[in-house]
């Protein structure tokens, strides 16, 4: 059963003035996440039940809920987070380039986060992805996600720019169809090569894109 402090501490944990209680919070949600990944890559998500991912996570199926309404969203937790990242910075697009551009090098500038190809954040974002691509129950959930997530960026991108409703619109499918090729051949290749660097490999994609 895992227990409070046998995983690496989460790099999303709060710093600074907060206090115990929202630490603890955060990283019972990494425990349970972590728990759901583990029972998944091993059973598989059909045969893997909420009760299982709780009882491994050292907590009681109530607390479960309280973090998670799915047992495939606890497994997407770092996916999520990764989201988060890219749409921190939405608000400050630079408004002086194309909106593609802005989408772009903001994209660029979260990705900085993964830079580290050997790090907590990158590959825990690798272990969720990998499973992922072998899960379509979960590529389901991330299919649903896709609605409220283009929604979010063609709004903060019509804030920022005077542009036709197209435009805006071709700006953020372009972009995200970049950074999706970007993730997912970081993904293949860190399968043979622990080298492999997301944020290199996102410039690529887009100067490719460019061809």
């Amino acid at each position: 059963m895992t227990r409070l402090g046998t995983l690496p501490v989460s790099p999303d944990l709060p710093t600074g003035p907060l206090g115990l209680r929202e630490r603890r919070r955060v990283q019972t949600s990494v425990e349970i996440s972590e728990a759901a990944l583990t029972l998944f890559e091993s059973k598989g998500v059909e045969a893997t039940t909420v009760g299982e991912i709780a009882q491994s996570a050292g907590v009681s199926q109530r607390t479960f809920f309280r973090y998670f309404a799915t047992k495939e969203e606890a497994a997407l937790r770092d996916h999520w987070a990764f989201e988060a990242i890219l749409g921190a910075g939405l608000d400050r697009l630079d408004s002086d380039v194309s909106p593609r551009l802005a989408l772009e090098a903001s994209f660029a500038a979260a990705l900085t986060t993964y830079s580290d190809s050997s790090s907590i954040a990158s590959q825990r974002l690798l272990r969720v992805n990998r499973m992922i691509k072998k899960e379509p129950t979960l590529r389901a959930v991330l299919a649903r996600a896709s609605v409220g997530r283009t929604a979010a960026l063609v709004d903060a991108v019509s804030k920022r720019f005077e542009c036709s409703e197209l435009q805006i619109r071709l700006a953020v499918d372009v972009s995200i169809a970049v950074l999706r090729a970007a993730l997912e051949t970081w993904v293949d290749r860190s399968s043979t090569d622990e080298a492999a660097n997301l944020p290199e490999t996102y410039s690529t994609a887009r100067a490719l894109a460019y061809m």
